[in-house]
């Protein structure tokens, strides 16, 4: 592109400029002195547009469940900026969200990342938890039903029967306890995938390390504050894809932050 085509409207608009002030120059020593800067602009609303790491997750969300329908959300909003979120739950269901942003402000870059990877870190042991829970879960069934099956037999000692039957109660009340366990208060994690300039977004909650949500997003209002969540679809994927996701998700999140510090010195040039 070896020159700069101007409209009409804006060679109306230089003439009458030049006829007002009465200058010495032309039109086109305007669009010459102008030219570089123009093209230096334009090349950056255009590099904006088909950047790569636009793609990145914006903000990732630690949701630490307060039961029965609600949950407080801790935002990780950038290299240098936590926010504190509030999720209310709508209906019975589970699938219709409403979020409020309460706080928003500034951290250092160390707490920042320490906050990040601490809560990704409990994510992961309570993932882990869950899945050895299914395992435990699923042996005390099996151990159930043997007891059950022992019963219709007549010819098992009844010393057996009761040994049997005191070490599966044994378990059911080790089972009533767990429910009091720190590991129900562990956070669940959730990335967002922009669509539409942010205000517009996909995502995914963990649920465990095979079940996931999958979520849209939308803000309510201009600022981010209000946002509504809907859940449309519920997957159960392998047990290494889910943390591949969730470490993907994390990676290039932290991936497009660096991205964007490095362009804020270009940015003000």
């Amino acid at each position: 592109m070896a020159r700069f085509e101007t409209s009409m409207v804006l060679q109306k608009f230089l003439t009458r400029y030049a006829l007002k002030h009465n200058a010495k120059f032309t039109v086109r020593r305007i669009i010459d002195k102008c030219y570089p800067r123009i093209m230096q602009h334009t090349q950056k609303l255009i590099a904006r547009k088909i950047d790569p790491f636009q793609l990145c997750p914006p903000t990732i969300i630690f949701w630490l469940i307060v039961p029965p329908f609600n949950a407080i959300g801790v935002s990780i909003e950038g290299l240098r900026r936590i926010a504190i979120d509030w999720r209310q739950q709508l209906e019975p269901n589970q699938t219709v969200y409403l979020d409020f942003k309460l706080l928003a402000f500034n951290s250092p870059f160390a707490l920042t990342l320490l906050v990040t990877f601490a809560l990704f870190a409990i994510t992961i042991v309570d993932g882990a938890y869950r899945v050895v829970q299914a395992i435990k879960l699923e042996s005390e069934n099996r151990l159930k039903r043997f007891g059950e099956s022992i019963d219709n037999f007549s010819d098992v000692p009844t010393a057996l029967k009761a040994t049997i039957k005191e070490f599966v109660d044994e378990e059911k009340s080790k089972n009533t306890v767990s429910s009091l366990e720190p590991f129900n208060l562990t956070p669940r994690m959730s990335v967002f995938f922009p669509v539409n300039d942010n205000h517009t977004s996909i995502g995914f909650l963990t649920i465990d390390f095979r079940h996931v949500e999958i979520s849209v997003k939308q803000s309510l209002d201009p600022n981010d504050t209000i946002i509504s969540l809907i859940r449309f679809l519920d997957l159960y994927s392998p047990f290494p894809l889910q943390i591949a996701a969730m470490l993907l998700s994390l990676g290039l999140f932290i991936n497009g932050k660096i991205y964007e510090l490095e362009q804020e010195p270009l940015s003000h040039n």
